[in-house]
């Protein structure tokens, strides 16, 4: 895909960040939507520095009054897009046990408004600039607890983002669905252990030993270079928690085969 434009939320650090850079050094246009301004300042150089140009929104993707007009924006500046990578999400202790009814039941909204939430709210926003182009695609930013025997995360807190993720994974087969007649086509990336800024203050262990964004970056492309007769639909698992980095490339590598 040539001089890509991309929406990309949660681009001011990690993983979205690497996505982000890895659109600029194949020329393209990337709008980024996070609440982090000063890493979205970064982002915005990042991409410069690698042959594109970035426009970061300093948003919350959960607000769909924000997604509104940052989409009116982004439609005055393009006629379409070619990928959205719905990306952000936010780790917080969401636990019943974790703090008084008011602290937990913020903690939950906003697990589910910084990943489901604004995966629908962007995702309803892009739709029409999607249509738009000759090889659309949706890709969804999941965890590899869509694996049945990974079910679980183990880490006390999780509940809030474990559903979100849980819904993101059913809004991948509803989508591809609805979409298939219109060329769009909607994939999901299911992994384990990344190293970003998020899972070092959870498990810096984890991080240590985990892929890295840049790796995460690759995949996206992977699908997106199957072209539009490429896969719908699919949640593609790799690089599950424990495994090494090295296997975890070897299973990468793979995704460009399946589907394809």
């Amino acid at each position: 895909m040539p001089d890509p434009i991309a929406v990309i939320t949660g681009g001011a650090v990690g993983i979205g960040q690497a996505i982000a850079k890895a659109v600029g050094e194949r020329g393209g246009r990337i709008f980024n939507i996070d609440h982090d301004a000063s890493g979205n300042e970064e982002t915005d150089k990042l991409v410069a520095d690698a042959g594109g140009h970035c426009t970061s929104f300093t948003a919350n993707a959960g607000d769909p009054g924000a997604v509104r007009e940052i989409f009116d924006q982004i439609e005055s500046e393009v006629d379409h897009i070619d990928l959205l990578v719905n990306n952000s999400a936010i780790w917080n202790d969401s636990s019943l046990t974790g703090g008084d009814y008011h602290s937990q039941v913020k903690a939950f909204q906003t697990a589910i408004d910084s990943c489901l939430h604004a995966a629908f709210c962007c995702t309803m926003a892009a739709i029409p600039l999607l249509g738009k182009a000759n090889n659309p695609v949706i890709i969804n930013m999941n965890t590899e607890h869509m694996n049945e025997e990974r079910y679980l995360s183990y880490i006390v807190g999780s509940t809030g983002y474990d559903c979100a993720k849980f819904g993101l994974w059913r809004l991948t087969q509803t989508w591809a669905a609805e979409l298939k007649s219109s060329g769009i086509r909607v994939n999901e990336l299911c992994f384990g252990a990344v190293d970003t800024p998020m899972l070092r203050a959870v498990s810096p262990e984890k991080a240590e030993a985990g892929m890295k964004p840049h790796d995460l970056a690759t995949a996206v492309f992977r699908i997106v270079n199957q072209g539009p007769a490429g896969a719908t639909g699919q949640s593609y698992f790799f690089g599950f928690s424990g495994t090494t980095r090295e296997e975890s490339l070897k299973q990468l590598a793979a995704l460009e085969v399946i589907g394809g």
